[in-house]
């Protein structure tokens, strides 16, 4: 059960998500028991990457409530999670707290891999919040515990990192970090020394932070986004370097605005009215990206795009027709379940996909047997699904040739206006560059 579950989750993902990757697989042990500490800015979505993408199967402690949710529940006990209760979720009592940690136990003994959130709660914040002391208290109590000689027990801090959190068909990046060993300390009564609880949580946090994007505000981080755009010349093609550029140029701009506040407060303000400009032109650093370089092999690329798309459009425009009411249906009600808190806002809308549009095939199906017979209702339930997929696929591409179009366009039609796009994102490139060399090694 578990496995199949694993690969549906990863399925769903992969349709989620346009790119889905991990970085840094091979520094995850291979054995032994191991604890999985993990950043939480995306709900339910965040356990569900980790579980598509973990070299090892992982047991999650999860809230409570979430073995009640319609669906929800279904994912979390196939997958073998153990309820925490909180105090905020009601139910709580130190029975059910220590009957959590014992099962947790129980399966790091058995070599195991547990994997939880240290923040307690998914947030929208810009930076990781107060850790609270969960992980330590239950990597030092089972250390404690393992039988000597044999393994000892890893924590493993794994970053999640989400250029765009919110959008349906973004990116999803899962960074492990270096593993390090549960000290042995001392354990009475009342569980492992305080002194030790708060330093191991300090080295998670730190560990953490080695493998997160973070910043001091909102703003940013959008302008680290931007920044990052311009320097990879196309708008994240490589997530791993997305991942490490975007936490180089907030580590630069953190340090920076401190010691030569105004070379940093020129280059922001380049960076924003180049990113207005582009918005206004109805361009991004990726269909900027090849007048640089070859524009005649652009225009090719797009040409031959939308012909390849021309050919399949009769059953893309019947996914279109089928299935963009859903879509925007479970669009409207993620934000209302949502309630301007991004970070469930996609979790709301992969729930919502989740449940609609199989409904909808079902019904559809239904339909076609009432008109024509069993043979309409599976053909329709096999045809549906595939069309639906077709439209988002040529979709995308439609959107990136003619993104790709306009630039183009632009510079045939506009040339001075083009010239001076490409010439500034240029100029700010190297700037950025310039500056991001004086920034002292992480470390």
């Amino acid at each position: 059960m578990r496995r199949a579950v694993t690969l549906a989750l990863r399925a769903l993902l992969g349709l989620f998500f346009r790119r889905m990757e991990a970085e840094g697989l091979d520094r995850f042990p291979a054995s032994g028991p191991a604890v999985a500490v993990l950043n939480h800015p995306n709900g339910l979505i965040d356990p569900a990457v980790l579980l598509a993408l973990s070299p090892r199967p992982v047991s999650f402690l999860a809230k409570a409530p979430l073995f009640r949710m319609p669906v929800v529940s279904f994912f979390t006990r196939a997958l073998d999670s153990i309820p925490v209760w909180r105090p905020e979720d009601g139910g709580s009592s130190p029975e059910k707290t220590r009957e959590t940690f014992a099962r947790a136990r129980e399966v790091l003994e058995k070599g195991g891999v547990i994997a939880l959130f240290p923040e307690g709660t998914t947030h929208d914040d810009p930076s990781l919040k107060p850790l609270k002391s969960g992980a330590a208290r239950l990597a030092l109590g089972t250390a404690a515990r393992l039988p000597p000689g044999g393994s000892p027990l890893s924590i493993v801090p794994a970053g999640l990192f989400f250029p765009r959190k919110t959008t349906f068909r973004s990116d999803a990046l899962l960074v492990f970090g270096e593993p390090f060993e549960v000290p042995l300390v001392g354990e009475t009564d009342a569980g492992p020394d305080p002194r030790a609880v708060r330093d191991l949580t300090g080295r998670i946090g730190e560990a953490l932070a080695r493998v997160t994007v973070q910043a001091d505000a909102h703003e940013a981080l959008q302008l680290a986004a931007a920044a990052e755009a311009i320097v990879t010349e196309s708008g994240g093609s490589d997530l791993p370097e997305s991942f490490a550029v975007r936490r180089l140029l907030l580590r630069g701009y953190s340090r920076l605005k401190e010691t030569r506040p105004e070379e940093v407060e020129e280059v922001t303000t380049r960076i924003r009215r180049h990113r207005d400009a582009l918005a206004a032109a109805r361009l991004d650093e990726a269909s900027l990206a090849p007048l640089e370089t070859s524009p005649g092999s652009a225009l090719v690329s797009a040409l031959a795009a939308l012909a390849v798309g021309a050919v399949a459009l009769p059953f893309a425009l019947l996914g279109v027709v089928t299935h963009y009411p859903v879509y925007r249906l479970v669009d409207l009600l993620a934000a209302r379940y949502a309630r301007d808190d991004e970070s469930v806002l996609a979790t709301g809308k992969l729930l919502g996909g989740i449940l609609f549009f199989p409904l909808l095939w079902a019904l559809l199906a239904l339909a076609a047997f009432l008109r024509a017979g069993a043979t309409a209702a599976l053909v329709a339930f096999l045809l549906l699904p595939a069309c639906g997929l077709l439209a988002l696929l040529l979709g995308e591409r439609f959107e990136s040739s003619l993104a790709s179009l306009r630039a183009l366009g632009i510079l045939l039609f506009r040339r001075r206006a083009a010239l001076r796009l490409l010439a500034e994102r240029r100029q700010i490139r190297e700037r950025l560059v310039s500056l991001s060399s004086e920034v002292p090694p992480e470390g």
